[in-house]
Order: structure tokens, then C-alpha cells, then sequence
């Protein structure tokens, strides 16, 4: 009886050279378990998250617009040195922004951007905190060219029976949200 014995090179890896597998090499069940195993856990903290950011109701998507663009006009008026107004109108449910306030004798050529909020979303009116001033369901928010605004409150809602308030700070560039119907005292 003979034994034939085969030789067989074996590879030794070097540090920098990956070795060729063959073509019957694989991935272990085990190492596919450990795999599926991590990407769940993974997902399992990143879809609420992914969700939260990709999904939005219309009332959220309207709060944004608010918030940013009530930055964005007080940091406008002190770079261009000129008044500007955010203007609520509760008949069209619309949020006008123009470089004059609305007045009925001049025209409505002064609208850089106007936005028209969903059907699901109302406008409910402002409300402003300075002597001269009151609470209308109309109205127009001042910014000033020194970089500050009118105090001011901004109520909206919407379908479902819920409120918010956008707090507007003369001072800061932040808009306060609160999700249900303050007023000044």
C-alpha cells in the first residue's frame, strides 16, 4: 500500500499583501450572524432619527419657514440698512415679506417672497407687546435696519387641534416656539 501525500502551498500573509482566496472561500455563517447582527442594531437608533428628519407634517414644515425667515429678515435689515416687514394676513392665510408695510394705498409691488401655508395650517393672527399696538388678525412685524424687531407673537393652528406660538425676541436672531396659545400680560 502506497500513500500519496500532496503537497500544498500555504500562503503566509505579509504585512500590506491581502492573500487571493479561492474559489470556493466564503464567509462563515457566523461571521454573516455577527454582521446582520450589528447593521440591526445600527438601524434599530438610526430610523427614528431618519424618519423624524424625512417625514414632516405641514405644520412643521410652516414653523420652519417662520423661524428661518424671521432670522433671516433681521439679519437682512441691518446689512441693507433699510426697514423690512413680515406681513400676516389671516384672509389669505398667506405670510407676506416686503420692504414696506401694507398699507391700502400702496401697491403690492413690494413682495420679495410670499408664502401660502397649507390647507391644514391657519393663521390664527399676532399679537405685539409695544404701547400703540394690538393683538389683530392682520398685521405686519417690523424688522428695523439696527438689527432688532418688534415683540411679537405669531398664532397658528391647525387640523388636528393644536396651537403653537412663535415668540419673536426684539433682540435675539431666535425664534421661541411653544406648542400651545400664550398671550402678553
Amino acid at each position: 500500500m502506497v500513500c500519496r501525500v500532496e503537497k500544498t502551498k500555504t500562503k503566509t500573509l505579509k504585512a500590506g499583501k491581502l492573500s487571493s482566496r479561492s474559489a470556493d472561500a466564503g464567509f462563515t455563517l457566523m461571521e454573516l450572524i455577527v454582521v446582520l447582527f450589528l447593521l440591526s442594531i445600527m438601524l434599530t437608533f438610526a430610523m427614528p432619527e431618519f424618519s423624524g428628519n424625512i417625514i414632516r407634517d405641514d405644520t412643521e414644515t410652516t414653523l420652519n419657514w417662520i423661524i428661518f425667515n424671521v432670522s433671516k429678515l433681521k439679519k437682512e435689515a441691518r446689512h441693507q440698512g433699510k426697514d423690512m416687514f413680515m406681513c400676516i394676513s389671516t384672509d389669505t392665510n398667506t405670510i407676506s415679506i416686503k420692504g414696506t408695510p401694507s398699507d391700502p394705498d400702496i401697491s403690492d409691488t413690494d413682495i420679495r417672497s410670499e408664502f401660502t401655508l397649507p390647507e391644514d395650517v391657519r393663521l390664527d393672527g399676532v399679537e405685539f407687546n409695544s404701547p400703540g399696538q394690538e393683538a389683530d388678525t392682520d398685521g405686519c412685524i417690523q424688522f428695523y435696519k439696527k438689527g432688532y424687531s418688534d415683540h411679537a407673537i405669531i398664532h397658528l393652528s391647525d387640523n388636528d387641534g393644536r396651537t403653537f406660538s412663535c415668540l419673536i425676541q426684539p433682540f435675539l436672531h431666535k425664534v421661541t416656539l411653544h406648542e400651545d396659545d400664550i398671550r402678553f400680560e
